[in-house]
């Protein structure tokens, strides 16, 4: 079997993993995937939901002293939930995609969000419900091409990078909106260009690396203001052959604003340090408004 195949079809396990039955309880879909347990519940049931959008923002500019480009941006999304629980053991799936665009004055366009991640949470709670085994099986990457600043050279594709980890470790939730979790991962880079290879750390010409190290987890969410939440969320991944000092970082932090039942206002913050990609902090930072409905 093809290498190309070979990764495909792990990404379909993954989805196909996540594909519960029909069910019932539908909450929203939150960053920590798994809730707290009934240990008297002795029949599994399944929560679901399912919520996309459309965020973006236009700006218009005839005559303007002052100057200014014009520009559309739009943002498309999805993300779709599913928790099994059954006594101390539940089981969580979440699937996150974006996609965005920018038309700028002389007719270009350009990406401006770009994101597949699939997480996969298995946990097993102690009889003290604020600790739990867990392990958790995550993939991520991207549906097109990603250019630089002067959109000349590639660097990023579809499964250039695509990385899978593997986490099993100790989990502390003291209450509803805050969650710790320590293991030990492993984590695999694909690479389907290799021409891409040494930006991210692999030698020339090679498509495959894998890493064991340490991982931290720290998720976040609360409730701020009447109708404004906060979702934080910091993970970092210590490699055993490195320098704590070389420990990769990605600190997020969304601020979502409900307006009414379909509109609502974003403001994203994100940090990201990775000496295999560049000895620079990466930042990003997104302010937008759009529509966004909760099918279940």
């Amino acid at each position: 079997m093809h290498r190309w195949h070979v990764i495909l079809l792990t990404v379909f396990l993954l989805l196909a993993g996540g594909y519960p039955s029909m069910g019932q309880k539908l909450p929203m879909p939150t960053d920590d995937l798994l809730g707290s347990v009934n240990d008297e519940e002795e029949e599994g049931y399944w929560d679901f939901s399912l919520r996309t959008g459309l965020n973006g923002s236009q700006a218009y500019y005839r005559a303007w002293a002052q100057g200014g480009v014009d520009r559309i941006a739009v943002v498309a999304n999805t993300v779709f939930s599913a928790v099994y629980t059954e006594g101390a053991y539940q089981y969580g799936t979440r699937v996150t995609l974006r996609y965005g665009q920018t038309r700028q004055d002389r007719g270009e366009f350009r990406k401006s969000d770009d994101l597949i991640r699939i997480r996969n949470q298995f946990r097993r709670r102690f009889s003290d419900e604020r600790f739990s085994l867990t392990g958790n099986l995550n993939f991520e990457t991207q549906f097109d091409r990603g250019f630089d600043r002067s959109y000349e050279n590639v660097q990023s594709r579809f499964l250039s990078p695509g990385t899978l980890t593997q986490t099993a470790g100790l989990s502390f939730d003291p209450d509803s909106y805050l969650e710790l979790t320590v293991g030990m991962s492993l984590r695999q880079t694909f690479m389907r260009d290799t021409s891409l290879s040494e930006r991210y750390g692999l030698d020339e010409g090679d498509w495959f690396r894998n890493e064991a190290g340490f991982t931290f987890i720290l998720k976040y969410e609360r409730k701020v203001w009447d109708s404004v939440t906060y979702n934080g969320y910091l993970e970092t991944f210590s490699n055993l052959q490195k320098s704590m000092l070389n420990t990769d970082i990605v600190f997020t932090n969304e601020f979502v604003g409900e307006i009414n039942d379909y509109l609502s206002t974003n403001f994203e913050f994100s940090l990201q340090y990775n000496d295999d990609i560049t000895n620079k902090l990466q930042i990003r930072q997104i302010l937008s408004v759009g529509i966004n409905y909760a099918f279940m």
